[in-house]
């Protein structure tokens, strides 16, 4: 009886497996396509090892096994670099790269004298590792497919819910509209209590230019996903249930991010829509009229040439990539230097970003025609710190986190007044302007001992040009930010909310003390 030998496809499948892997993981923060380089990397290297040993050892099932060995051994190298470079070992981490290189090693030529040595069919075993392979294989695949149809899904069902007869006002010019959100920005009283910083300057220099400081805002939500949804829907996420919970899916929530209802009543107003690329996929919104991209940015960026983008990066801290760069295995060239210090720790790229966008809102001014409705949302001074109070640039981490924390605030203070200046002064109509933080501080607050419902109070400052001053509150939070802004400007009929506030996706509400005066 003729015996049939099976394909030799575990090698490949393997090869590809970490990438899809790592694909599904990030899908909702990284798109699918960032990856495909990658993916045809994978495939063509693990390709020309597998084809290498089978012309050397003139077996295929042995080269099969030896190449699968090798890209087994490269892609989980990263992996298990971080799960045990916490855990310690008569005082020695277990993580660090003396311990595990002479264990891959061991462990990779123990396998491989055993492959060479053996004189055994391999056809069973390559049958077995082909199954495996697959299995492998479908369950991320499924998984992105099933993200992708939750996303189309919540793409296609989220809808407006413009509240009547908005209109554009008749007895001037409509006014341009600045969102500028600054990621991970707290409360005043926050800053003078646990970042060592007196933020009351810069409170009080938004006032004397006009603006209305919210003093005892809290978001209404800790967490940045929920509370851009929130605030871009101008609803609370318990879906009418009143209750203090979110009940929608991470990827309804992406939509309502990405294609919201403040969008879309700009957008109903003929206004040009203007955002920059926040580097997330689940925050850059669809279907705007006009995006800014730091596509100019040279240096780290575009990594000296080599176009390395978030996901590749990403896959090399996954790998045995990371033992190369940890190691600094080439140490001689400033450029190379600054590449390896780049890959190793992306505070060059995240820096130029926000630089890249402060410094790109005022341009829209003479750029984009109005009315426009521009939208930024600055990870700053959210982590990592990469700017000291006067603006150096920081290249390693900070040891006191606190300190580093007021001091991004203390500099991003100072970029925020010169946009304000530029807005106010520059602009043919007197702008709105709000300057808002998602939640408050991002920090270690179990570790540090501080209460983490304190991450709910906010920075809220409000431009908002024309007329007598509404009677506002100290406590307005963002869910009511645009039903002002339409009610005032627009003849919207939204009203105000209750300001109220959880930590979380459920808890009780929270309502923080407030020291109006910082």
């Amino acid at each position: 009886m003729l015996k049939i030998r099976p394909p030799i496809i575990h090698p490949l499948l393997f090869g590809i497996y970490p990438v899809i892997a790592l694909i599904a993981r990030n899908i909702s923060e990284i798109p699918a396509l960032e990856g495909v380089r990658s993916l045809i990397v994978s495939f063509l290297i693990t390709f020309l090892i597998l084809l290498a040993f089978s012309l050397a050892l003139k077996n295929a099932h042995k080269a099969g096994l030896i190449t699968s060995l090798i890209m087994l051994s490269f892609f989980s190298y990263g992996h298990l670099n971080l799960v045990l470079r916490n855990i310690s070992l008569l005082g020695d981490l277990l993580g660090r790269h003396r311990f595990l290189v002479p264990l891959y090693v061991g462990i990779f030529g123990v396998a491989l004298w055993g492959i060479l040595r053996t004189r055994r069919d391999l056809s069973s075993l390559t049958r077995f590792l082909n199954v495996v392979a697959s299995v492998l294989i479908i369950i991320p695949l499924f998984q992105i497919a099933a993200f992708e149809i939750q996303d189309f899904t919540a793409q296609r069902s989220q809808a407006a819910s413009a509240a009547g007869d908005l209109r554009l006002p008749e007895d001037r010019k409509p006014p341009d509209v600045y969102y500028i959100l600054m990621d991970g920005y707290p409360r005043g009283d926050f800053i003078a209590q646990h970042l060592g910083y007196d933020n009351a300057p810069f409170l009080d220099a938004l006032e004397e230019k006009g603006f209305f400081v919210a003093r005892c805002s809290q978001a209404n939500y800790s967490d940045t996903r929920f509370s851009m949804a929130s605030a871009l829907n101008m609803i609370y996420l318990d879906d009418g249930t009143g209750l203090s919970e979110v009940v929608f899916r991470r990827t309804d929530l992406n939509q309502m991010i990405r294609s919201s209802t403040v969008q879309q009543n700009f957008a109903s107003l003929g206004y040009t829509i203007v955002t920059f690329d926040p580097g997330y996929r689940w925050l850059r919104w669809d279907n705007t009229d006009i995006q800014y991209t730091p596509g100019g940015i040279q240096t780290s960026r575009n990594l000296q040439a080599m176009g390395l983008n978030e996901f590749e990066r990403l896959l090399l801290h996954t790998s045995a990539g990371k033992l190369l760069l940890d190691m600094q295995v080439i140490s001689t060239a400033n450029q190379v230097n600054r590449i390896i210090q780049v890959l190793d720790n992306p505070r060059a790229l995240h820096r130029e970003n926000v630089l890249f966008i402060l410094e790109a809102i005022p341009k829209t001014m003479a750029e984009v025609p109005g009315p426009k409705f521009v939208y930024a949302h600055v990870v700053s001074p959210h982590p990592p710190f990469v700017f000291t109070a006067d603006g150096t640039p920081l290249d390693n981490s900070p040891t006191d986190e606190l300190l580093a924390y007021g001091d991004q605030i203390a500099y991003v203070n100072t970029r925020l007044l010169e946009i304000v200046d530029r807005l106010i002064a520059e602009s043919d109509v007197p702008p709105i302007i709000i300057i808002q933080g998602d939640h408050g501080a991002t920090i270690d607050y179990a570790g540090l001992r501080i209460d983490e419902a304190e991450r709910l109070g906010i920075l809220n400052a409000y431009y908002l040009p024309g007329g007598p001053e509404p009677e506002l509150s100290a406590s307005l939070s963002p869910v009511n930010t645009f039903r002002l802004i339409f009610d005032r400007y627009f003849n919207g009929h939204y009203g105000l909310l209750k300001d109220k506030s959880i930590l979380g996706r459920q808890s009780h509400y929270i309502q923080l003390d407030c020291a109006a005066g910082q």
